[in-house]
């Protein structure tokens, strides 16, 4: 798996996620925003959209439009290239795994306005099994959505990625179910088939 899709996949599944819910995927509204994810200083925005137990994330990426669908009660993902007419499974990794059902510290650290929505902020911080580590703070609302965040990724090798997150414009409404579902007539390839032609390596 590219390391992209490593950093990207503990962005989206980890920090872009509702956090007090007993699942990370399972914020109990529905919703819509635009979201920012800034990695080791680079900015990716984009659209997303929520019910409980599924997301998407969409961005454009080197001018390819990614579309990343989420299945929470399954713990994988689907990576779309709609350009390429391709899709990408994947599980998710196991720190992510690790953090689904971890519980966050009680009344918080005290609550602040993020983009005009209240919000709890929380220190989290987990070590997976296979030696990745996550920590940084949670910013959720009262409503159960995580609308920023602050934290780092280091590998077992000792490689850190910084990671900031905060959504804009939320909006409680019902989704169209199609958005979490992936079209048909797409072919599934394995992420090393593609990742050169999103500019990156494949890693071990």
């Amino acid at each position: 798996m590219c390391r992209f899709l490593s950093v990207v996949a503990f962005v989206v599944l980890l920090f872009a996620l509702p956090a007090w819910a007993q699942d990370l995927l399972d914020a109990p509204v529905s919703f819509s925003a635009t979201r920012s994810v800034t990695i080791n200083g680079k900015v990716y925005t984009g659209p997303m959209f929520h019910v409980p137990g599924h997301e998407r994330h969409e961005q454009n990426l080197f001018g390819v439009q990614e579309v990343f669908l989420l299945d929470g009660r399954q713990k994988a993902g689907a990576l779309i290239l709609p350009a390429l007419k391709t899709i990408v499974d994947f599980v998710f990794p196991p720190l992510l795994t690790s953090l689904l059902d971890a519980p966050l510290d009680g009344a918080g650290l005290g609550e602040e306005k993020i983009d005009e929505v209240s919000a709890t902020k929380y220190r989290v911080e987990k070590t997976a099994t296979d030696g990745t580590r996550g920590e940084g703070f949670l910013w959720v609302s009262r409503r159960g959505v995580l609308v920023k965040l602050s934290g780092t990724m280091t590998a077992p090798g000792g490689h850190r990625t910084t990671i900031e997150m905060v959504l804009h414009d939320l909006k409680e409404a019902p989704q169209a179910p199609d958005l979490f579902t992936p079209p048909t007539g797409l072919s599934r390839l394995p992420m090393e088939a593609i990742a050169p032609l999103l500019g990156f390596k494949a890693l071990n």
